[in-house]
Parts: C-alpha cells; sequence; structure tokens
C-alpha cells in the first residue's frame, strides 16, 4: 500500500506530461500575437502600476487588452517574457507546470473534504487529462483560467486549515487565505467563486457529515473580509473597463434571448464534461425562439436538477454537495448573464475552474461502485475507467495538435462550428498572409454574410481588396469597419493607407493620428505614418514614426529594416547597415530587409550582389511596387535596360502613379533607342509627378525625343 502510494505522484505527473506533451511544438497562435508577441506591457517588469493600468476593453477595439482587467495574469506574461523572450517553448512551460500544481492541489482537496487518498487520486487523473478543459493549458489565453484556479484552491485550503490550526497559525491560515481570494480575483473574475463556495462550507461543514451548528452571525462575520475584498474587487475591474463590464451587446440581441440562451450553454458544458466532442476553439449558440425550443427546455431540466440534486447531497453527504456547488458557483462568473467583452459566448478553458467538482464527483462514483464490486465486476470497472482515461489523454494530445498553427485552428474552427463568422475571418487571415488573397477574400465575405455588422471582418475584408488592387472596395470596407467601431485602432491605420494611396493626403494622416490616438503603442500604426510621411518629404516625421514603432515593438523588424534605408538615403551608412542587419538577423525572410541591404550594396558600388539582394525581396514580396522599382533601378545601372523594362512596367502596374519609375522606365525604352515611347514615359512623369524639380530639362528631353522619333 505504501509502495502505491509513493507511485501515484510520479504516475499522475507522467500521465499529465503524456497528455499534453505536443503543446511544447506549438508557438504563438490566435490571441498569442496581441497578448504577448505585439504586447508592450508586458515587456518589461517595473513599475508594478503598468499591470493595474487599463489597456481598453476589446469591446474597444484596443490592442492590448485585458493588462489591466487581469493584472495577474499580465505579470505572469511579463515574467516570461521576461524569461523566455518570445520563446514560446517557455510560456507554455509555465502552463504546464501551473497545471501541475493545480492537479495536484484537486487532488489534496478532493483527499482532505472525502477523507480517501483513493478518491483524491482518481479525481486528480480525471482533472489532469480531460479534454474538455484542455483549453486553458494549451492556450495561453487560459493562463488567466490557471492562476484563478489555482488560488481559488489555495485560499479554500487556508480557510480550512486555519479552522483546525493554532492560535499563532490561524492568522497566518487566515490571512493567507484572504490574499489568495485577492490574488484570484485578479487573476480572472472567475476567483469570485471562492466566495461562494466558503459559504456553503460555513453553512454545510464536512466534519461527520452534519453541518456545524453554530451562530450564522459568527459565520457571516468570518466571511465578512471576503465580501469586502470581492466588493473592492467588483469596483476595481469596473473602473479598469470604464463602464465596459457589459461591454458587449446582449447575446440574440435582448436580455430574454441572452438569459435564454445560457441555458443552451450550460447544456453544452454539461455534456463537455462528460462526453468531450465535439472540442471548438470557439462555440456559437443559435438564437431561440422562446421558452418552448427544446435545447432551451433541456438546459433548463438539467440546470434545475443540478441544483436540487445539490440540495439534496449538501443535506445528506455534505462533501459531495460541496462539489457539485463548485461546478455551479464556478460557471456563474462566466455565464454570460452579462455579456463578457468580446466575441465568444462560451469557451472550454473557461470550463477549467468548475470540472474540478465534476471530476472529484466522477472520482467518489467510481471508487464507490468499485469498493461495492466483487471478482470480474472489480477487472471489468477498472478496464472501463483505464479505457476512458486512455481516450481523455488521446483526445487531449490531439486537441495540442490542433492548436499547433493558426492555419489548424482556424480549420478545426470552421469545420466544428461552419456558422461562427469568426472561425471564415480567421481562415481568411491565414489564407492572406499566405498570399492567396481571392480564397482569403471567400472567407471574409462568408463571415460578412453570417455576421454583417462583424467590424474586424470588414476592417480584413478590405486589407484582401487592396491586395488584389480593388482600392475602392477596401476603402469602402474600412470605413465601414470605422463606422461599426469607431474604436477600432486598426481600421484607421489601413483607412490611412488607403487614402494615402488615392492621393489623399490630409485625410490619411488624420487616420493614422486617430488610430495612435486610440492606441499610442500601436507599432503598426508608428511604421505606416512613417512610410506615409516619408513619401511626402517629411524626412524628420518619418524618423520619429519609425523609432516610435521601434520603442512600441522592439522587435519589429519592418521598422529596423526601413529605418535603416531612411539612414542610407541620409549618409549615414553606419547607422543604416547596423539597423538593416538587425532586421534580418531578427527576420531573415523579411523583404523590407533585403531590400535596405540591396540599398547598402548599391551605395558601396557591389551592383551584382544589390541585385540578389533585390531580387530576393521580390520573390518575398512579389505585389511591391518598390520591390519591381528597385530591381529595375539596379539592372539599368549594370546597363541592362531591356531586362529593367518589365521590372518598372509591373511597379507601374501596381502603382501607376509611382512617379520615379515612369522616369526610369523612360530612361530603359531611351537606351533601346525607342525614343517615342521613351517621350511618353517622360509625359507621364510630368503628370505623376507636377511639381518635378527637373521639369525644364525633361520637357526639353521630351521634345528632343519626338523629333528623333519621326
Amino acid at each position: 500500500m505504501k509502495t502505491m502510494r509513493f507511485l501515484a505522484g510520479p504516475f499522475l505527473i507522467l500521465l499529465t506530461i503524456l497528455a499534453f506533451w505536443p503543446v511544447f511544438r506549438n508557438g504563438f497562435v490566435w490571441d498569442d500575437q496581441e497578448f504577448i508577441v505585439k504586447n508592450p506591457a508586458i515587456r518589461g517588469l517595473w513599475p508594478p502600476s503598468r499591470f493595474f493600468l487599463s489597456q481598453g476593453s476589446a469591446a474597444e477595439g484596443a490592442i492590448y487588452p485585458m493588462t489591466g482587467q487581469r493584472p495577474v495574469m499580465a505579470f505572469s506574461l511579463a515574467l516570461d517574457y521576461a524569461l523566455w523572450q518570445r520563446n514560446p517553448w517557455g510560456f507554455h512551460l509555465t502552463n504546464f507546470l501551473l497545471h501541475l500544481l493545480c492537479v495536484s492541489g484537486a487532488v489534496l482537496l478532493v483527499w482532505k473534504t472525502s477523507r480517501s487518498p483513493k478518491v483524491g487520486f482518481l479525481a486528480g487523473l480525471l482533472f489532469a487529462v480531460h479534454p474538455g478543459h484542455a483549453e486553458g493549458v494549451i492556450a495561453f489565453l487560459g493562463r488567466s483560467d490557471l492562476l484563478a484556479t489555482l488560488f481559488v484552491l489555495m485560499g479554500f485550503w487556508g480557510y480550512i486549515q486555519w479552522r483546525d490550526a493554532g492560535r499563532w497559525r490561524r492568522v497566518l491560515w487566515y490571512g493567507g487565505s484572504l490574499l489568495s481570494f485577492l490574488i484570484a480575483c485578479l487573476s480572472k473574475e472567475t476567483g469570485l467563486a471562492l466566495l461562494g463556495l466558503l459559504l456553503v462550507y460555513e453553512f454545510f461543514g464536512f466534519k461527520g457529515g452534519k453541518s456545524n451548528i453554530e451562530n450564522p452571525k459568527s459565520k457571516i462575520s468570518r466571511l465578512l473580509p471576503f465580501f469586502l475584498v470581492g466588493l473592492f474587487y467588483w469596483i476595481y475591474r469596473g473602473k479598469v473597463l470604464g463602464g465596459q463590464a457589459a461591454g458587449s451587446a446582449w447575446w440574440g440581441g435582448s436580455a430574454v434571448s441572452n438569459f435564454l440562451m445560457m441555458f443552451e450553454v450550460y447544456a453544452r458544458y454539461f455534456r463537455l464534461l462528460v462526453f468531450p466532442t465535439p472540442l471548438s476553439p470557439l462555440h456559437t449558440i443559435p438564437v431561440p425562439g422562446g421558452w418552448w425550443d427544446v435545447p432551451v427546455l433541456w438546459g433548463l431540466g438539467l440546470f434545475l436538477g443540478t441544483v436540487v440534486a445539490t440540495i439534496g447531497m449538501l443535506r445528506r453527504k455534505p462533501w459531495t454537495g460541496f462539489f457539485l456547488a463548485w461546478f455551479l458557483f464556478g460557471l456563474i462568473p462566466v455565464a454570460n448573464l452579462i455579456p463578457i467583452p468580446g466575441v465568444m459566448i462560451m469557451a472550454e478553458r473557461w470550463l477549467y475552474l468548475p470540472s474540478l467538482g465534476v471530476c472529484a464527483l466522477a472520482g467518489w462514483g467510481a471508487w464507490v461502485v468499485w469498493s461495492r464490486s466483487r471478482g470480474w465486476t472489480r477487472r471489468v470497472l477498472f478496464a472501463l475507467f483505464a479505457v476512458v482515461l486512455f481516450l481523455f489523454l488521446v483526445r487531449t494530445r490531439s486537441w495540442c495538435s490542433v492548436w499547433k498553427t493558426e492555419e489548424s485552428i482556424a480549420r478545426a474552427l470552421v469545420a466544428s462550428s461552419p456558422d461562427a463568422a469568426v472561425g471564415h475571418n480567421n481562415l481568411g487571415n491565414i489564407l492572406l498572409a499566405k498570399g492567396q488573397a481571392e480564397a482569403a477574400i471567400a472567407s471574409y465575405f462568408r463571415a460578412l454574410e453570417l455576421k454583417p455588422d462583424y467590424a474586424d471582418a470588414h476592417n480584413n475584408y478590405g486589407m484582401a481588396l487592396m491586395q488584389t488592387g480593388d482600392q475602392e472596395g477596401a476603402l469602402r470596407e474600412f470605413r465601414e469597419a470605422v463606422r461599426l467601431k469607431p474604436k477600432l485602432a486598426t481600421a484607421h491605420n489601413n483607412l490611412g493607407i488607403a487614402l494615402g494611396k488615392r492621393g489623399q493626403i490630409a485625410e490619411s494622416f488624420a487616420e493614422f493620428h486617430e488610430a495612435l490616438r486610440l492606441d499610442p503603442k500601436y507599432a503598426d500604426a508608428h511604421y505606416n505614418f512613417g512610410l506615409a510621411l516619408d513619401e511626402n518629404g517629411d524626412v524628420a516625421g518619418a524618423e520619429r514614426e519609425y523609432r516610435g514603432a521601434i520603442q512600441a515593438e522592439p522587435y519589429h523588424t519592418r521598422a529596423h529594416a526601413v529605418l535603416g534605408s531612411w539612414f542610407l538615403r541620409q549618409g549615414r551608412l553606419a547607422e543604416g547597415e547596423n539597423e538593416v542587419r538587425l532586421a534580418l538577423r531578427l527576420d531573415p525572410g523579411v523583404a523590407e530587409g533585403h531590400t535596405g541591404m540591396g540599398n547598402l550594396y548599391d551605395l558601396q558600388g557591389k551592383l551584382p550582389e544589390a541585385e540578389q539582394e533585390f531580387r530576393e525581396a521580390l520573390a518575398l514580396k512579389p505585389n511591391s511596387p518598390e520591390a519591381h522599382y528597385n530591381l529595375g533601378n539596379i539592372l539599368l545601372r549594370q546597363r541592362r535596360p531591356a531586362e529593367a523594362e518589365p521590372c518598372f512596367r509591373e511597379a507601374l502596374r501596381l502603382k501607376p502613379n509611382l512617379a520615379y519609375a515612369h522616369f526610369n522606365l523612360a530612361l530603359s525604352l531611351e537606351d533601346q533607342g525607342r525614343s517615342g515611347e521613351a517621350a511618353r514615359a517622360y509625359e507621364a512623369y510630368l503628370v505623376a509627378d507636377p511639381k518635378a524639380l527637373d521639369r525644364p530639362e525633361v520637357e526639353k528631353k521630351i521634345a528632343r525625343l519626338i523629333l528623333t522619333s519621326k
């Protein structure tokens, strides 16, 4: 028996490792770009006040939401960033270790309350590998659920230890419990569940299976500090969110529909715990027609049955009723009765805390049935439990692999929830990043069919249209995104780009200013504003914005590369080379970095090396008019006008108002002896740049070429 107890812990750890080992091969996916990769709020540990400052809510279109809303989660991510930088392996390790701590806490708590180490061990096995809440361990956004669960466990453990401790230790246990409650709440709002659990514990104690007979006033007085901490947290949360605690509209369009939908959500959560398939990165719930809808009635019946069972079990066998109450109280903070800001009505990671209650009851039920059976029945029950555990492990491992890449997640989402607009939108983003603009447009179009007021999909649809050359369509979509969500900084940034392409410079600059007003640390907005200023001759302003992008996001490779090219144009070769080489060290596949190296080699007179770099940039960014122009220019410099000509023509197809491409096209045609075509190209140059300083010389050249061509 002692040997079995000794091996139980290592076996539990080994099983958990086997279940989640594939996750260590996963990168930063989905929300990780906003919460980790691009989030300046986690790039430092000092001052601590930075984690309590609001960065806005997702409903407001903030780029880095939840920093002030969940400061403990933000601090843990910042600590990971300090240790691992942008290595996802380290972040996964932290999530895994937190999960192991939660599993250990679950085993101890169930053991303590049931007074059976075997029940605790069986509950721990189920909790360790359950697929229904595996997303909490796999996804970095699940960090808040892991932390809240850990500190709820610590807070409850401290409270029950306080009841039995000596005088001086009582203060430590009680103070530790209260502090754990505060940290749990600051990790995620589910930490409030501890307050309900302590109420159940006080009024339905577990000693001897009977409720404690004590003056209710003394029980309330012991819990009063917890009520005050909960009230403080709720006021703090409301202040940080700036009134956005109910940031989303009612699900289904009304409070009644929202309320009815929660019964189907409850039923789905219950099913995920009992029969965890199908899993999905995002679950959608149809709007019910009324109380008579079957899913609503089924969910309502299941909920009322759970409540009745909880009350009955609290009276007969309090500790089992306590764990049913654990499930109920764990769900209340994320029940969406008051809509949670964002796009999710339910999420599997939100099951992490409440699932412990169901796992505890399942472990107890398995032990009771097994202990009352004899002979071959025991062997069958053992085999059945082993099969369930094995299936859970296999499902969790396979789910880890689904979260490996953005595309695998998006395709899983579309497959499991074909009516979820966010899935089609995310798949469109993946296809667009792979250069498949037409396929991306189809995905965005489907997303907008499902949800016409989906501002992010309008914004992304606009980017896809811009890639295909439909500038008017892109402008229309960006304007619609801004109309639907005025605080969506990304839409203002993209609208600024689109207006700039149309030559509406003042309006373009105004949109960049608005994007940066909404989010001063929005690196891409700084970068794009810098490009616009650079193109319009504001040299100092361009440098300021490039540096702003790098300050907001030190690993912004394109900003480093473009700043390097800017230095080269100013004759600051050493600084330019440093920035360009840094960009290529950070990401050898950044086209702007190869462009910068090409510019450097050009200035150094190394024309073949420059040509090679420009060809590399063009291979990485084939739709860049500047890349085609650069290659044509270096070919012209090497006296290869026939090869340079198609490069300039392609640059002009992509960007017809690129004045210097018209000029160099004229040079290439002139070198080939095609005087008439060269004259027309020079005329196009003067049209594209009416304020050209060399206009008198160009006009003389046009006249000469026209005479020559006759």
